[in-house]
């Protein structure tokens, strides 16, 4: 019986003790939760925003080079072929040119020329009757350095895969117009770690331009506008590609041609500074 009446007073504690804990715990959750409930609300609404920006910066063809626009019917349709260079320079020439063409570009890095070769069609669009108005297009940094590639790139063999590129171009009946690719990096190439010389650049460069001259395709000397400034303009002198001042200049030149050529105004230019005819060697009309 002692045992008994011991048994039910210990319980009788107990129970007591949890009652009084249970109340307690709720009164701490609670407080904690009215303390931590604004700096929740806080992070949300900090959140929201973010995520927010980042959705529409995606579906924003002045932000995301790989949103293209829709189409004003009533302007001319543009398209920027290229490597990451031409990816960093897309938006702002759309930019420039806004309210004056309708800027696209293939949603991905078009790589080296034999690359491009092989895929110029399905970039165009030629299969699906796409209408260009002009293309500006490059092919050079990847053959130069060798990036991906099992066979690497010779001036001949860049050669000849351009002349491909250009002889599909030829059938879309746009305007044409190829930029010279811009400059290698100073020192060795922070992935390959290997230097293209001045001298390697020319030889590839020298190639491009005969086989424009020979097909008449306009040419934008990009080199020539970035010339002895990659210090000044390159991220770094491991690293082909440029910071926003860089992109600018870039940017700046290719849009100039783009809208000559769209004028009809664009002529053959293999020194870097802008140029303009009437284009196709024919004088201007007064």
């Amino acid at each position: 019986m002692k045992k008994a009446r011991r048994h039910e007073g210990t319980k009788a504690r107990s129970n007591q003790n949890l009652c009084t804990f249970v109340p307690s715990c709720l009164l701490n959750y609670h407080a904690l939760m009215k303390r931590a409930l604004p700096i929740l609300l806080i992070a949300v609404v900090a959140i929201a925003p973010t995520s927010l920006a980042q959705k529409n910066a995606k579906q924003d063809p002045f932000r995301n080079p790989f949103k293209n626009p829709v189409d004003n019917p009533k302007l001319p349709r543009v398209l920027i072929v290229g490597d990451s260079i031409s990816i960093g320079y897309t938006t702002r020439v759309r930019h420039l040119l806004d309210g004056k063409a309708n800027v696209h570009r293939p949603k991905t890095n078009c790589r080296w020329s034999a690359y491009g070769d092989q895929h110029i069609e399905e970039w165009v669009g030629t299969s699906g009757g796409s209408k260009w108005d002009v293309i500006h297009f490059n092919f050079g940094l990847w053959d130069w350095y060798g990036w991906s590639q099992d066979v690497k790139a010779t001036p001949k063999s860049y050669a000849k895969s351009l002349d491909g590129i250009v002889t599909k171009l030829k059938k879309t009946k746009a305007k044409l117009i190829f930029a010279v690719t811009t400059p290698p990096c100073i020192g060795p190439e922070r992935k390959v770690k290997i230097v293209v010389t001045d001298k390697r650049a020319k030889e590839f460069n020298d190639a491009a331009i005969a086989v424009m001259k020979k097909h008449g395709v306009v040419i934008n000397n990009l080199y020539a506008v970035i010339g002895k400034q990659r210090k000044k303009y390159q991220r770094g002198e491991n690293d082909v590609h440029y910071n926003d001042a860089g992109r600018d200049l870039l940017a700046v030149k290719v849009a100039g041609v783009i809208k000559a050529s769209i004028s009809g105004d664009a002529s053959t230019d293999t020194s870097g500074g802008p140029k303009t005819s009437a284009g196709n060697g024919k004088k201007k009309r007064r």
